[in-house]
């Protein structure tokens, strides 16, 4: 699955991150493209940190509301958006 390392569905980002780890910005710095980038490249990074679940909010597309994002940034932390 390479929609959390080569760009794809914000939506995704959590089911990758249960699957992998993200690294630190040393090792894998932060370049604004996706197009050349592949895992591999970062394999030998160490772990900083790892999803352990994800959650979807609303009840589909267009079906959350600012107030349901609000709790659950206050509930369960950090939320992955797309406009």
């Amino acid at each position: 699955m390479g929609e959390g390392c080569q760009g794809g569905w914000p939506h995704l980002n959590g089911m990758f991150y249960e699957q992998a780890y993200l690294v630190a910005e040393q090792c894998g710095p932060y370049k604004g493209q996706t197009k050349g980038i592949h895992c591999k490249q970062f394999e030998k990074c160490a772990p900083a940190a790892k999803v352990i679940k994800t959650r979807f909010v609303g009840g589909g597309w267009g079906e959350v509301s600012e107030k349901q994002i609000m709790k659950e940034l206050l509930m369960n932390g950090p939320v992955s958006v797309e406009f």
